[in-house]
């Protein structure tokens, strides 16, 4: 059963709303009236998704949502957002938004609330291996040029002499650069 932490803001549709959490598949935390202290509730129930119901969302809400920004998904049910606020919500950490509530879309909402918030980290984590592996480049390059400098060799040699002692050490390339840029800095 998927555990929901419901914000609820908006009390216009929050009977409906209640009525259409009340299926076999949810378990409904208690609810909260105020965002104000989502991030301590989120931290404490541990839910599966974090469902917003909301006129407009506040400032107060979206600071929260980016305190706990990726942690677990977020669909925000809200009516009438202009492209800021819309925008504002998505860079808070909101996974799917939907303008306004219907019964009959809350279940596609939830799964596709789902799958954004899988797709969103397994691109975030794709970033940061990219960004790692340019952070190594650049190290990698600047071991080549310390080494092609204080023993005159070629890109090449260079290059092979790193490989080389990475495979002794059983360490990563970059590793191995970082330690011959540190043993530099030691000796002057």
């Amino acid at each position: 059963m998927l555990r929901i932490l419901l914000v609820n803001e908006s009390p216009k549709s929050s009977k409906a709303l209640g009525q259409a959490l009340q299926d076999d598949a949810y378990t409904l935390l208690p609810e909260l009236n105020s965002a104000s202290c989502l991030w301590q509730e989120a931290k404490r129930s541990l839910p599966d998704l974090i469902l917003i119901n909301t006129r407009i969302p506040s400032q107060t809400l979206l600071e929260q949502l980016q305190a706990m920004r990726g942690t677990v998904p977020v669909l925000m049910l809200a009516e009438g957002l202009n492209q800021v606020q819309i925008q504002a919500a998505l860079q808070a950490g909101v996974s799917h938004l939907i303008d306004g509530f219907a019964v009959e879309k809350l279940a596609g909402a939830v799964m596709m609330a789902f799958a954004q918030f899988e797709h969103s980290k397994a691109l975030q984590q794709r970033i940061s291996l990219l960004e790692q592996q340019l952070a190594d480049r650049k190290v990698i390059d600047q071991a080549k040029g310390l080494l092609m400098d204080k023993r005159r060799l070629s890109e090449g040699e260079a290059y092979e002499t790193l490989r080389r002692q990475a495979m002794k050490q059983g360490m990563k390339l970059g590793d191995v650069a970082r330690q011959v840029l540190a043993m530099a800095d030691l000796l002057g």
